[in-house]
């Protein structure tokens, strides 16, 4: 990682610097600095902020901090606040997940009403071994391996080749203020366990860690590219559109091997659980199987996918 932070960073935003952003900001080192690199660089952003109410008044803290901030660049500055604890015992999710859908349905409101281009997120290295190991510990396939995307549904991160360690020197350098959330020291979750004392761990024991886990990432996403590659040939071999109806005949399926990594990967964007695809080859005719907006359906020796209504 021998290239400084405005190096890397430029090389990820140049290809979109007349666009027109908004930065996702939580007033804490990563974001401050992102805030700032996009300051220096004169790009055309916005702020918006989350107050999840989860923290009493170092929430409500956080919110002033960066209006003034905003205030004083002059910079437009979009805040929201959030019953998150009702959101996530009504909907039945962890307080991480129940935040997360709540802040990018938002981001998604501000794109679509005032026209930006993108929502910029200040994910980074550190962010994306921590996912990295949460995924390979939880049981995934390669998309989770690689964990955060640098783009994604209007949604780039322009510091995720960047360490945590280079983000805190660069603030210190450049005398950047920012906001320490103290629930990020707490040992409640596991990405904070993971954060406080695994990966200081693997830094000890290798100091290049993280370079080396970038080489991951990128031979993994060759690898993804690859796979990409074969499974819509093979897509466009067994998939036949027959009005609003997706059919497959269930002896080509069953002669891919290894099947469940073809299955999986076939009928993943319909969010169908491969085994229980798998489980449909050898039922009855009519047996289906639905996701929260598919149906499959067994018809003598086809599946047909349609979409629920």
């Amino acid at each position: 990682m021998s290239k400084t932070i405005e190096q890397l960073f430029f090389a990820e935003i140049n290809p979109h610097k007349y666009c027109n952003f908004i930065l996702a900001i939580s007033g804490g080192v990563d974001s401050m600095v992102l805030a700032n690199l996009f300051l220096t660089n004169n790009l055309n952003f916005s702020i918006a902020h989350c107050n999840f109410q989860l923290r009493g008044k170092e929430s409500d803290d956080d919110e002033l901090f960066i209006s003034k901030w905003c205030s004083e660049k002059n910079i437009k500055f979009y805040n929201k606040k959030f019953n998150t604890e009702e959101y996530c015992k009504n909907n039945k999710l962890s307080i991480q997940m129940g935040a997360r859908e709540l802040r990018y349905e938002w981001f998604q409101e501000l794109i679509s009403k005032d026209k930006h281009d993108f929502v910029v997120t200040a994910h980074h290295i550190d962010d994306q071994l921590e996912t990295f190991i949460i995924n390979s510990i939880r049981g995934t396939g390669i998309d989770g391996l690689i964990g955060i995307p640098d783009k994604i549904n209007k949604i780039i991160r322009p510091l995720l080749m960047i360490s945590k360690d280079q983000i805190i020197e660069f603030s210190k350098v450049n005398k950047i203020a920012y906001r320490e959330d103290s629930s990020n020291n707490k040992e409640d979750y596991l990405r904070n366990k993971i954060r406080h004392s695994v990966i200081p761990y693997l830094k000890s024991d290798d100091e290049n860690v993280l370079l080396k886990f970038k080489t991951t990432i990128e031979n993994l996403n060759s690898t993804k590219i690859f796979v990409e590659k074969v499974i819509s040939k093979i897509r466009k071999r067994i998939f036949v559109y027959e009005e609003n109806n997706i059919i497959s005949n269930i002896d080509l399926l069953k002669d891919l091997d290894p099947i469940e990594f073809y299955i999986h990967e076939l009928y993943k964007d319909f969010e169908f659980n491969y085994k229980e695809i798998i489980k449909l080859f050898d039922s009855d005719s009519g047996k289906y199987i639905s996701s929260s907006n598919y149906k499959m359906i067994k018809q003598k020796n086809n599946l047909i996918i349609s979409k629920i209504k």
